[in-house]
């Protein structure tokens, strides 16, 4: 029996501060959803992602457009914005703690006539709404997870919506 989700792919690392999982995006879906969870080791504070071609070159360097909501239980939201970044944020961790997961809903990754859009909802101290826009119509077929310190671990899981 089908169902909207069809799983491609899941893979996880262990003490790593950068992760790639290759040939997830192609010409058979227009969307997908990617989860990815994990831990960062002590002193984690950058958490971030990007979109790679086939060659594993970053398809927006300097052109990632941004918009995130941090939602805080103890203080005021706060608004986190962007444009022509190297990356993007998908969870905001701290050293007291590392645990975090992301859903990201990417649109049009492997397309060359539009450019890639992601909605990320991220969960560690704080929860966390996205907007991404990597704002170049180079066809995307991995991505490109990484931190300031080692992941322990992080899986990611890709499934193509129909």
């Amino acid at each position: 029996m089908a169902t909207n989700l069809q799983f491609i792919k899941s893979e996880s690392a262990d003490s790593v501060s950068s992760f790639t999982i290759t040939d997830i995006f192609s010409a058979s879906y227009d969307v997908y959803q990617v989860y990815v969870r994990g831990n960062g080791s002590q002193n984690v504070s950058s958490i971030s992602a990007e979109f790679l071609d086939s060659g594993g070159s970053d398809i927006a360097q300097g052109a990632y457009d941004y918009a995130i909501l941090r939602m805080k239980p103890d203080a005021s939201f706060d608004d986190v914005y962007g444009v022509n970044a190297n990356s993007f944020e998908y969870a905001y961790t701290s050293a007291t703690d590392n645990d975090f997961c992301a859903l990201f809903t990417v649109y049009n990754p492997f397309s060359s006539s539009s450019y890639t859009f992601c909605n990320i909802q991220g969960m560690s101290v704080y929860g966390e709404k996205s907007i991404i826009v990597a704002t170049s119509t180079t066809s995307a077929t991995s991505m490109k997870f990484y931190a300031n310190q080692n992941y322990t671990p992080i899986v990611v899981s890709v499934y193509g919506v129909k």
